[in-house]
């Protein structure tokens, strides 16, 4: 967006909304509004900048209040400069005329709002600025930013190449950006002197009635006054009509705000789940190997077998008891407490042996999930950063920190719902779209059977198994009946529900988030009544739901 693109702008603005009443301001969060009868224009003064058009109302919030009810007079461009002019008119009680100006600077880092009278005393302005430029204080005379550039009729050229024209013209020439200077650097590679390019470049600017929005990668990177010629090679959207520049910035201002709202969300989600996976590491790290406590705990469980039978080894006083292994022949040393009985310490014995077991099998689950979780973490970060979806980036948000909803209760929060049957195998049922597809895709063994409702929205459902192991019947009845309980399904009576091996699921180039197909499925007729039963019953042991 350059001084010829604001230049059009101020056409349109002067076209469509000269005699027509100004209704309120507001300033909030780098954005300045101004509503003219029902119609709300919002300049971005953040950099880049924006302009935003909208219908509605708007609340007084600043100084200007009592500036409400003011005509546009007339709207232009300033000084060759990114800069509106709004030239107002106030009628009052009396019949006596008044005039002030509303002067939005558009120049990027420095952009600011001036609202000054007819003598061009600074009555109001939106920020603070720092520059020893000019005195821009509240109360002090207007003064227009510096430009050091000549209208082109004024400048004094040397040695003219098509190449330095593209790099250098618009340091010299006021009201022409680096683009511009590409434009013109292209017609005069068509064999056009420098003042026929840059006439034919600023005839077309002055009769187009069309904006351009041209595209890089997909997103609208640049905004023109007519279709450029050196930017053929690039998509473009067109624009026509009374508000044509306008609207052309308007959505250009509204995909660019969503890109980065896009980019924002994705740095908050990267660096949430970076610091989940280091922390999910160090706690592995932490857990003790389980082989090695269960090694443990059938040494200590061997010594109290042996001990059983010699308890009458065991004299008073005697910290080491020696016995002969009957398996090997072998003597085996046996630590003991003097100060307890043989009885006494034959159940110290066991009792460590047990508490060792208990102690190998929790571990052993905790790194299983741990490590079901940080491979689920290591997917969820790359699918952020590949994902373009702002919706499925919010889903994914406000899975990773539901506490920004409760901030009294903090949670911790854990990948899928996890769900102990009572045979004791799992089910694994992803939340939202991501959940099911990294779930499916990445978590899920080959061996694993997966269960969805057929041609109904819904959970994926995971049924953990061994390899090689054939599923009980009533475990598969359980898992397609907790697909329907957490499908669009639920209370629709019986609906079918297609199961098969994870290892047939395949994901189509270019299909939705979640998106799956699949072969060599059986499909079963079921409710949601079997798993509700058992949530009623308490059977269920819920982890994370």
């Amino acid at each position: 967006m350059d001084s010829l693109y604001i230049e059009k702008v101020a056409e349109n603005l002067n076209a469509n909304f000269r005699k027509k009443k100004i209704t309120g301001y507001d300033f909030t969060n780098n954005k300045f509004q101004i509503s003219i009868e029902g119609t709300i224009l919002s300049f971005i003064l953040s950099n880049p900048n924006g302009l935003l058009i909208d219908r509605g109302k708007i609340e007084n919030k600043t100084l200007l209040k009592r500036y409400r009810n003011l005509f546009i007079k007339e709207v232009k461009n300033l000084n060759l400069d990114r800069i509106l002019m709004f030239n107002l008119v106030k009628i009052t009680v009396s019949g006596k005329i008044e005039n002030y100006h509303l002067i939005v600077e558009l120049t990027g880092k420095t952009s600011n709002v001036f609202f000054v009278d007819e003598n061009g005393k600074i009555l109001f302005r939106a920020r603070e600025a720092q520059t020893s430029a000019r005195e821009i204080k509240t109360g002090k005379i207007y003064q227009l930013p510096p430009l050091d550039k000549k209208p082109f009729k004024e400048v004094k050229f040397g040695k003219i190449t098509p190449e330095g024209v593209e790099k250098s013209l618009y340091k010299y020439v006021a009201g022409i950006s680096p683009l511009n200077c590409k434009e013109i650097a292209f017609y005069m590679k068509q064999g056009m002197t420098l003042k026929e390019a840059y006439e034919k470049f600023i005839k077309k600017h002055k009769n187009s009635q069309k904006s351009f929005v041209y595209f890089k990668n997909g997103n609208p990177k640049i905004l023109t006054t007519f279709k450029y010629d050196s930017l053929a090679e690039l998509k473009f959207k067109s624009f026509e009509g009374e508000l044509s520049f306008i609207n052309a910035w308007d959505f250009f201002s509204r995909e660019n705000q969503k890109t980065e709202n896009l980019e924002k969300i994705k740095r908050e989600l990267l660096k949430a789940v970076k610091k989940k996976i280091n922390s999910i590491k160090n706690r592995l790290k932490q857990i003790e190997n389980p082989e090695k406590l269960l090694e443990e705990a059938q040494k200590l469980q061997k010594q109290g077998e042996l001990l059983k039978y010699n308890l009458h080894l065991i004299a008073a006083g005697k910290e080491i008891v020696e016995v002969t292994d009957f398996e090997t022949g072998a003597t085996v040393a046996i630590k003991v407490d003097p100060s307890k009985t043989p009885k006494d310490n034959l159940k110290t014995i066991f009792k460590k042996a047990k508490r060792l077991r208990n102690r190998a099998e929790h571990e052993k689950d905790e790194k299983e999930k741990l490590k079901r979780e940080l491979l689920w973490l290591k997917v969820l970060k790359d699918k952020i950063s590949e994902n373009k979806d702002i919706e499925t980036l919010v889903e994914i948000k406000e899975t990773i920190f539901p506490e920004k909803k409760y901030k009294k209760k903090k949670e911790k929060t854990k990948p899928f719902r996890e769900i102990v049957l009572p045979s004791g195998k799992t089910l694994l049922i992803g939340k939202n779209s991501m959940e099911n597809e990294i779930l499916s895709l990445k978590v899920a063994n080959p061996w694993d059977l997966w269960f969805h409702t057929k041609e109904i929205p819904g959970s994926h459902v995971i049924l953990r198994l061994e390899k090689n192991e054939i599923p009980d019947e009533e475990d598969i009845e359980t898992a397609a009946s907790a697909a329907v309980f957490y499908s669009k399904g639920k209370e629709s009576g019986k609906v079918k529900v297609d199961f098969t091996r994870a290892k047939n699921l395949k994901k189509p180039p270019g299909t939705p988030t979640g998106f799956v197909i699949y072969k060599n499925e059986k499909t079963i007729f079921t409710t949601s009544e079997k798993f509700k039963k058992l949530l009623r019953n308490n059977l269920l042991r819920f982890q994370n739901t």
